[in-house]
């Protein structure tokens, strides 16, 4: 939903996958859009600052240790502006911990879109 709807508006998009179990299906679902590196930190690190990225956008999908592992990645790798989703206010302080800039507080997919899309705006360059 993120990537379909943040192209719609005219960003370009780029979905980082480092961990192998999800590769398949994350290259089936996005192509080109697929930025594929090893899951070792300095690996994700090192991709992530040659793509200079504006922003990145993350998901919890409920893995406290993987997310807080790729937003500290994305964080040590100069992303100016990371963002966390999660269903789970507890964890905000600990992403934030671990540089992300904001944590967004969301229970279901469509409440996720809402809130993403209002930080959308302060990323899309005129």
């Amino acid at each position: 939903m993120y990537v379909a709807r943040s192209k719609q508006r005219g960003l370009e998009v780029r979905v980082l996958d480092c961990f192998d179990e999800y590769r398949l299906r994350l290259v089936r679902w996005f192509g080109e859009d697929v930025l594929k590196v090893q899951g070792h930190r300095a690996d994700v690190r090192r991709a992530v600052a040659d793509e200079g990225f504006d922003a990145a956008l993350v998901h919890d999908p409920g893995d406290l240790v993987r997310t807080a592992l790729i937003v500290q990645a994305l964080h040590d790798a100069g992303v100016p502006n990371v963002l966390v989703v999660t269903h789970d206010a507890q964890r905000r302080a600990i992403y934030s911990r671990c540089g992300a800039h904001r944590v967004l507080l969301a229970f279901h997919p469509e409440q996720a879109w809402q809130v993403v899309s209002r930080e959308l705006p302060s990323f899309v360059s005129a």
